[in-house]
């Protein structure tokens, strides 16, 4: 047996030692996998094996003979290297001294990258640069579940000192993951994807891991924590197909070498962190412009029209197409905002004879403005409120042109222009005023918000007018209720938030009406 022939050498012989009687076996089982044995060792043929090298290499040789073997039909080698190849290099090393190798402070276990579909272990050629110096590095596969994240993550710093201070030590791995997931429960942490991993998770299901995680010698992460939770979020989400998890299953990386020294490791932190790549996102108009020619394409191809239930279907493929999760929440509201752009590019090429591609521009620049306007279907909101009033619909998209609001927030208010006449007059002077300055510009958004202010005080002194009659029709609902209503019909759920409202006012009442005149109800004449 292999294994068992290597671990009788001689006690003390180094592991250059070993790799010669693999080859040598391997020789023996066949001259082509002998052939192969010696390729896979060519990397280290001309210079000694340090103990990270032999590993590596004996982890690639004990694959090539696994597969000769196979090939063979050879039981007896097949026998001998069943199990974890790492188990089987650690038999083959076991009885051998240890060779010296430069190492950091702290003593750790190496972390050997590994072949992977076809794609060897090799050095990363060439050599990367981070912060100013060649730093080599040697590139290859890590199963996802045997990296470790990064503890020291500077992205964490808040994070990490807390559950220091709540649970007086350092989160183990699985607890570093929580925290990147956003599941740890600590005060005052979000529960929301704070480091947007899941957004992260499904364009690498769809895409692979375009940009290799840097690891140290002991498979500790430099620079990739957040792809690789992604992955481990692919593969324990129910949300990934098999395939997309195959993805996510095996990391191609780059790792360090043994011979990096501590200022070689604080170089690629401060380089990937804090010299900008000047990579520049992709625009949002761009991105919902694409969406949305995708989806006029899928309905181009779909003969008769499909109904709701057949369109929400496409919208979940066409949301997984672009990376946008499992529900169509982005996908709507990325259609809706370019329906709105679109109007809002027709109106100022077609009526006002603008140059299209000026407004273009305009209508990037200022797309966040569409999410507001497009929402609403229903009498009340801002979309419904500006399709049923052209002239209404018209000066907003002017005014947006000119940029004279001064933020997306106020076009919420615009639902209640309509009812106001003044208001509506403001705006129009606000259109109107020519702007050369910034001062200029300034007044003008100062209109706008005055006509905003005007509705949304209009819109207070409605709702006060209101209450009489309300409470009035309130009070009178409850009287008429049978009393066995409250036990057999009304829920407990909707009794609570009734004794809550009623609580909740009793205070202000008395303080209008007096304690007094509160506990001698008015009585009917």
């Amino acid at each position: 047996m292999i294994d068992k022939q290597i671990g009788n050498a001689k006690v003390g012989a180094d592991l250059q030692q070993a790799v010669k009687e693999i080859i040598s076996r391997a020789y023996r089982i066949s001259t082509d996998v002998g052939r192969e044995m010696e390729e896979v060792l060519r990397l280290g043929k001309d210079q000694p094996l340090n103990e990270i090298e032999a590993r590596q290499l004996l982890t690639r040789a004990v694959e090539v003979l696994r597969a000769g073997a196979a090939r063979r039909a050879d039981r007896a080698v097949i026998e001998a290297l069943e199990g974890d190849i790492q188990e089987i290099v650690g038999r083959i090393s076991k009885s051998r001294e240890t060779i010296a190798v430069p190492s950091r402070k702290n003593a750790f276990s190496p972390l050997i990258i590994r072949n992977h579909n076809g794609i060897e272990v090799a050095p990363v050629r060439p050599s990367p640069w981070f912060h100013e110096k060649e730093i080599p590095m040697m590139s290859g596969f890590v199963q996802t579940t045997n990296i470790k994240l990064w503890e020291q993550n500077e992205r964490l710093d808040i994070h990490l000192n807390q559950f220091q201070a709540t649970y007086g030590r350092s989160p183990r791995p699985n607890e570093l993951l929580d925290i990147m997931l956003s599941k740890l429960n600590l005060p005052g942490i979000d529960k929301s994807d704070a480091f947007e991993i899941a957004e992260l998770a499904r364009s690498i299901a769809n895409n692979g891991v375009r940009k290799p995680p840097i690891l140290d010698t002991d498979g500790t992460l430099l620079d990739g924590n957040r792809r690789v939770s992604a992955c481990y979020y692919i593969l324990n989400s129910e949300e990934f197909t098999i395939e997309q998890k195959k993805r996510a299953e095996y990391v191609f990386c780059w790792q360090l070498t043994e011979h990096a020294a501590d200022d070689d490791r604080t170089r690629v932190v401060v380089s990937l962190n804090f010299e900008d790549d000047c990579k520049e996102p992709w625009p949002q108009y761009v991105k919902a412009r694409k969406v949305f020619e995708a989806w006029m394409g899928m309905l181009g191809a779909t003969y008769p029209t499909p109904n709701a239930r057949k369109q929400a279907v496409m919208k979940r493929e066409l949301s997984q197409r672009f990376a946008l999760g499992p529900n169509t929440n982005s996908v709507n509201r990325f259609l809706r905002m370019v329906q709105w752009a679109d109007d809002f590019e027709e109106y100022h090429v077609e009526k006002c004879h603008r140059d299209p591609y000026e407004v273009k521009h305009r209508a990037n620049e200022k797309f966040q403005y569409f999410d507001e306007l497009s929402k609403g279907t229903t009498p009340g909101t801002v979309a419904y409120t500006l399709n049923e009033d052209e002239a209404l619909k018209h000066l907003v998209f002017e005014i947006l042109y000119q940029k004279k609001f001064r933020n997306w927030a106020q076009i919420r208010n615009l639902r209640y222009l309509g009812n106001s006449q003044e208001a509506r007059d403001i705006l129009r002077k606000a259109k109107d005023l020519e702007v050369k300055t910034e001062d200029d510009l300034d007044t003008a958004q100062d209109m706008v918000e005055e006509a905003i202010a005007i509705v949304r005080t209009k819109r207070a002194e409605e709702r006060s007018l209101g209450a009489n009659t309300r409470i009035e029709g309130f009070v009178k609902f409850l009287e008429e209720l049978p009393v066995k209503a409250f036990r057999d019909e009304i829920t407990p759920e909707n009794l609570r938030k009734l004794l809550d409202a009623l609580s909740l006012v009793r205070t202000y009442a008395e303080d209008a009406v007096g304690e007094d005149a509160a506990r001698d109800p008015i009585r009917p004449n």
